[in-house]
């Protein structure tokens, strides 16, 4: 048996004690084959070394590394309503392990920086510290965790860097990203009426809360963020001219911003998220840009519908049936829906499919269509009955709201492609 076993256990009086993760197997020709979950190296795991293995006037620059190398990533996160980073700091090519780094230089470090960075006549306390430990190797996903207050298992932390010791050797990065989060040591409550008076969809109180956030900022020196939003989604050209507007990268197209969506911006960048160009803006944002723009939209149709109507002489409408006089817009309204009438429901749920970006919307309008073919429903009688068949399509588990927008924008559909194509009413040929 050709085996040394001193390169793979020590004998401590009480058994063996491995240094691999898995014990060595023999097979029947008495040679040790190395198991499948372990590199085949012929190497031991790395260490972290702890505070009596570590001197700090040594450059542990060894080629190849006789232990492990890791950074830590942290900022320190303000909880006011909101989290705002007060700022942020790198620590670079650790070999202390991070419980006993954390011991010996960074809990201080984080400490001063709170008493420096917020108001002095205000108590602050942690509250939670989130920890990501991450590998630059996309097979491997990283570790989360969650702590209250400043509580931190460091050996969770320990454990996974040591597993990931074979990936250093092999040229990988290791990173810790710590948010540490504090929170006001007391609330003041604030009275009732500043609580509701309302400026714009923001609360009096929300707007005081901002003012002090920017006075601290300010005054440690970091430029305030929200002029730098402000500043990015300013549109000097045309269309917009002066207003605030995100202008899409995909469609290039232009789309205004009131203050509410400014403010989840502004609360987006303050939480330490890039947010340098109009395709940093991050996709449940544009959601509501993109739903907004939609209400403003068909807001703006109904009034012109509105003025419309108001110019046109009154229209009588007479039911044969004795003792009610019942007359309804929407069964009034004749539609002009070009043959055949299955091909136009198909496009519609196209048209419908075109203006979602979010893949369960698009899946939520085909289902909703293939139902309306399969019970052989064509778009006036969606029109019509708009009631009775979104119900319909919801209880065959079409999703309520999406139901709801299946049967009620076909006039909005028609209106649109009669205008951009006014010969399909000529004929379905030309369609």
């Amino acid at each position: 048996m050709d085996v040394d076993p001193s390169q793979w256990y020590t004998y401590n009086g009480d058994g063996l004690d491995y240094r691999t993760p898995d014990p060595p197997v023999f097979d029947s020709r008495g040679t040790s084959p190395a198991p499948a979950s372990q590199p085949q190296r012929g190497t031991q795991a790395l260490p972290l070394l702890q505070l009596a293995d570590w001197d700090p006037n040594l450059p542990y620059d060894e080629s190849p590394p006789t232990c492990i190398h890791y950074s830590i990533e942290w900022k320190l996160l303000l909880k006011k309503g909101r989290l705002a980073k007060l700022t942020n700091d790198t620590e670079q090519d650790l070999v202390l392990a991070p419980g006993a780094f954390w011991d010996q230089t960074l809990k201080s470090k984080l400490q001063q920086l709170v008493t420096k960075k917020t108001p002095r006549n205000k108590s602050y306390e942690p509250d939670e510290t989130n920890i990501v430990v991450s590998v630059t190797d996309r097979s491997q996903r990283d570790l989360t965790k969650r702590f209250d207050e400043l509580e931190i298992d460091w050996e969770v932390v320990e454990d996974q860097l040591m597993s990931w010791s074979h990936l250093f050797r092999d040229g990988k990065r290791l990173r810790i990203d710590i948010s540490f989060i504090y929170k006001e040591a007391t609330q003041l409550v604030a009275p009732r009426t500043q609580q509701t008076t309302r400026r714009g969809g923001v609360t009096a109180l929300q707007l005081a809360e901002r003012a002090e956030l920017l006075e601290e900022q300010e005054a440690a020196g970091q430029t305030t963020v929200w002029k730098e939003v402000y500043s990015l989604m300013r549109c000097t050209g045309p269309p917009c001219q002066g207003t605030y507007c995100w202008r899409d990268p995909d469609n290039r197209r232009h789309y205004k911003l009131d203050t509410s969506v400014l403010t989840k911006l502004v609360d987006y960048a303050e939480e330490g998220n890039t947010l340098r160009t109009h395709g940093d803006v991050p996709s449940w944002i544009r959601e509501l840009i993109y739903v907004k723009d939609q209400q403003d939209s068909e807001r703006r149709k109904r009034k012109r519908q509105a003025s419309i109507s108001e110019s046109l002489p009154p229209i009588h409408i007479n039911i044969s049936t004795p003792g009610t006089q019942v007359a309804s817009a929407q069964s009034a309204t004749q539609l002009d829906i070009p043959q055949p009438v299955d091909q136009s429901l198909r496009r519609y749920c196209e048209w419908l499919c075109a203006r979602a970006t979010d893949p369960a919307w698009k899946s939520g309008y085909r289902d909703a269509c293939r139902i309306a073919l399969e019970e052989g429903l064509d778009l006036e009688r969606l029109f019509s009955a708009q009631d009775i068949e979104a119900k319909s399509l919801a209880d065959k588990g079409v999703k309520r709201g999406i139901a709801i927008q299946f049967v009620s924008k076909v006039k909005t559909w028609l209106d649109e492609v009669e205008a951009l194509i006014p010969e399909a009413w000529g004929g379905y040929g030309h369609w």
